[in-house]
């Protein structure tokens, strides 16, 4: 392969798909396209709307579809990327079939970085098969450079509340569950939103948390806060993470990536606020994002938010 300063970087995203609204690979191939990347898609489900509609019609991929859409591409040397981008699955089986496959485009290609947002649920709700919980941990997870969880995912995946009270120390209770996720695998581990209130500050504000995995086992962690805005969305994880990719990708900074990102997301949100259709009776759950409105926003990539660093901790 010729390096990545010669040519327009790829990725594999693998996640689902809406003929109506902006929600899985609708969010990310248009993010990552506008910052020059070049996109291979695979529709985990191919929907008419997201699930959050009254009326959901259309199907799922099934695992042998998709082992032979991998074998195509294996067969024709296709699978020569610079990035996997992972989301929404749905099923162990299919799940496992993207973990194997990860790991065999990782043996022939060590540098390939894999960006998993994994997709289980949120508000205390699964999306997904309680199947796909035993195949992030010990599958997937142990593949992923950089995954973008919300705080109940991360819940799901340690098996741990991270509620904090009062008397508990809550940078360190953080702490801990990100270290438990580091021993999974990953390097790095963004929580894409996680309300202050639930680590003890103001109830108005959501904070994004991130951690890196240095060497001599130590590590570097981060926050960003930012407001919260009244109103529900729908397509912001699978937003985060596209953005997370394309920024860690043009920075080669995390904190740097992460500033941006929740920076443009947050404008992205405002935008859509003040031009979208109010939910209705057919969408009960969250507004249709206004990604082309907000072309500018996110070719522009104005900081509005910073990260405020955490001591390094060492691992015991």
């Amino acid at each position: 392969m010729s390096n990545k300063s010669d040519r327009i970087p790829r990725v594999l995203s693998i996640q689902s798909h809406v003929v109506h609204g902006f929600v899985g690979n609708r969010c990310a191939a248009f993010i990552l396209q506008l910052y020059g990347f070049e996109v291979d898609i695979i529709n985990s489900v191919h929907f008419s709307n997201h699930t959050g509609y009254k009326t959901v019609k259309g199907s799922r991929l099934t695992a042998d579809e998709l082992r032979s859409i991998f074998q195509g591409l294996l067969a024709n040397e296709l699978l020569e990327y610079d990035y996997i981008l992972t989301g929404y699955m749905g099923s162990g089986e299919l799940l496992h079939v993207v973990a194997e496959h990860i790991r065999l485009i990782k043996s022939k290609s060590p540098h390939i970085k894999y960006i998993c947002d994994p997709v289980i649920g949120d508000d205390n709700k699964l999306y997904v098969d309680q199947s796909c919980i035993e195949i992030y941990k010990n599958e997937i997870l142990p593949l992923a450079d950089i995954i973008t969880p919300n705080d109940f995912e991360i819940e799901v995946l340690i098996d741990k509340q991270i509620n904090c009270t009062a008397n508990d120390n809550q940078e360190e209770i953080i702490w801990q569950s990100l270290r438990i996720l580091h021993n999974m695998g990953p390097s790095h581990i963004i929580i894409s939103s996680i309300s202050a209130a639930k680590t003890g500050g103001n109830q108005t504000v959501l904070q994004m948390r991130a951690s890196t995995k240095l060497a001599d086992n130590q590590y570097q962690t981060f926050q960003i806060n930012f407001p919260r805005l009244e109103s529900c969305f729908t397509g912001t994880g699978d937003s985060f993470s596209a953005l997370i990719l394309a920024w860690y990708h043009k920075e080669n900074d995390l904190i740097r990536a992460c500033e941006k990102t929740v920076s443009i997301l947050h404008q992205i949100l405002l935008k859509t606020m003040e031009i979208s259709k109010p939910i209705n009776i057919h969408n009960k759950v969250g507004r249709e994002l206004c990604l082309i409105e907000s072309k500018t926003i996110i070719e522009s990539a104005e900081i509005l938010f910073h990260a405020v660093l955490n001591d390094k901790h060492i691992s015991n």
